[in-house]
């Protein structure tokens, strides 16, 4: 098939391409005439469609995380290198000089830090990966909705509601137990 990639061709190509032509594939695969015998039922097509999005956001999820890891094993790469390898600028020895070599090693690493929590791209990055976290919650919300509706089950939406009333009827009842005790003591004054 024309648009199979292999892995090594995958590996060159950047992620944003790779999804387009994942997308275009399954666009292909849907365009499957209805009346074919290759044709896929209502149920079955919303099954791989949603299976394909799955797919597709824990991909984006997992492309987020390499660059997120990558970005932060670079900062500290950095960070060390900073750091002199000659034992002699500072030697330690005495606790007054391991302090300042730990503040001196901790500033370092702040700074680099500092400096890659205050880029724009890792900004858009952690707001990307977020998202996409986001996205495959929505998705599995989703999906879980239409198959435990047939069998009858509680959604996350009824889960929800009955905590809600939990937390209103235990509201009530630390309410009327304060009352209760309000008007006892108030019974008990009376009676002395």
């Amino acid at each position: 098939m024309i648009d199979m990639v292999s892995f090594h061709e995958n590996s060159t190509i950047p992620f944003e391409e790779v999804l387009k032509k994942y997308q275009e594939f399954w666009e292909k695969f849907y365009n499957v005439p209805k009346f074919s015998p290759f044709s896929l039922t209502e149920e079955t097509s919303n099954l791989v469609k949603n299976l394909q999005d799955l797919l597709l956001i824990t991909s984006k999820i997992q492309y987020f995380n390499l660059n997120y890891v990558t970005q932060i094993n670079k900062t500290y790469t950095e960070a060390l290198d900073k750091i002199p390898h000659n034992k002699t600028e500072y030697s330690i020895q005495s606790e007054q000089d391991l302090k300042k070599y730990r503040s001196f090693i901790l500033g370092t690493l702040e700074e680099s830090f500092t400096n890659l929590f205050q880029s724009k791209e890792f900004g858009v990055l952690v707001s990307d990966l977020m998202g996409a976290y986001s996205e495959y919650n929505k998705l599995l919300r989703n999906i879980s909705k239409t198959y435990l509706l047939p069998l009858n089950l509680s959604s996350k939406d009824d889960v929800d509601i009955l905590l809600k009333d939990i937390q209103e009827l235990k509201r009530e009842v630390r309410d009327l137990r304060k009352s209760i005790d309000i008007i006892m003591s108030e019974d008990n004054k009376i009676v002395k």
